[in-house]
């Protein structure tokens, strides 16, 4: 366990460390608004679902298929019970405020962060378990966090439900792998450098971001501590005590509760940027999640080998 809290704790500050630099760069001016928007749509649009490409280029075996399908059954349950805490339990005056927040509640950070531990703790397969997670995300973040974040009013409309990144990126990648289709490596190659981005990219625009945000303003509400502990600590270990009472196998029960004990997506700064939204409330929620994941992380990960070892 106490491995664990160091290997998830090195990993956070890593990626802080490309957060600083982001935060530097905005500070100094050699990032503006309309960079910060133009990386946010690379990664949305092109990035993200290169990673699940590369992510899914894999042989079609049985008994991993079988466990993916768990993993995926069991993200789609932890989305779900995210979504009913965050409509029950997150309320705040500010509008604005409590669709940030209740974003931040149902999201992980499952993609930016997560892979590079899962990576770490379980190898490969690691990231294969993990990207049924992200297929969920990329499902619930362009249905109901659109609904949540996009649009006057926060209306409906289909057509971004269906035709957006998320969702042809994740049928894409999923044909590919059902059908057995290897892309040619004249083709992966660039989509592997692409998906490569998926780290760096998010984590520079959250810098920006963070430089033009006033934290102070963020941590003063009282709505902000609760989306937190739901974020980091509670809603993760409901996370793992489903995943123990349904038995997964261990490299999936890792793969889901590194994935769902991330702090909040970075996608929410991205979102709010899209849709004209307070990008110094979201980015500040994202941030203050992120630092404070350096403790719970650990835990939580650290907690879950210890139980199924």
């Amino acid at each position: 366990m106490i491995q664990s809290f160091f290997m998830v704790g090195q990993q956070v500050l890593h990626l802080f460390i490309i957060v600083a630099i982001g935060y530097v760069l905005g500070k100094v001016k050699l990032i503006g608004g309309p960079a910060s928007v133009g990386m946010s749509n690379l990664v949305m649009y092109v990035v993200s679902p290169c990673m699940l490409v590369v992510a899914f280029q894999r042989p079609l075996e049985a008994d991993t298929f079988r466990n993916f399908c768990v993993a995926l059954a069991a993200a789609a349950v932890i989305h779900l019970l995210n979504i009913a805490a965050a409509q029950t339990v997150v309320r705040d005056k500010d509008l604005q405020r409590q669709q940030a927040l209740r974003f931040s509640t149902v999201f992980s950070n499952s993609g930016f962060m997560a892979y590079p531990l899962q990576t770490a703790l379980l190898g490969t397969i690691g990231v294969f378990y993990g990207s049924a997670y992200v297929l969920i995300f990329n499902i619930a973040a362009w249905t109901y966090g659109l609904w949540l974040m996009g649009g006057k009013e926060g209306k409906l409309s289909w057509r971004p439900l269906v035709f957006n990144p998320g969702i042809l990126g994740v049928a894409v990648a999923m044909t590919l792998y059902l059908l057995g289709i290897t892309l040619p490596e004249i083709i992966l190659t660039p989509v592997t450098w692409l998906s490569n981005l998926n780290t760096p990219l998010p984590m520079v625009v959250l810098g920006y971001q963070l430089s033009q945000a006033d934290l102070r303003a963020v941590l003063r509400h009282g709505s902000m501590w609760v989306g937190t502990a739901l974020r980091l600590l509670i809603l993760p270990a409901a996370a793992l005590v489903l995943c123990l009472i349904f038995r997964l196998d261990a490299p999936v029960l890792i793969a889901t509760v590194v994935a769902s004990s991330a702090p909040s997506a970075a996608i929410l700064t991205m979102f709010a940027a899209k849709f004209d939204r307070d990008t110094a409330l979201t980015s500040g929620i994202v941030a203050v999640q992120t630092l404070f994941s350096v403790i719970t992380m650990p835990l939580i990960v650290g907690l879950a080998q210890y139980l199924v070892s």
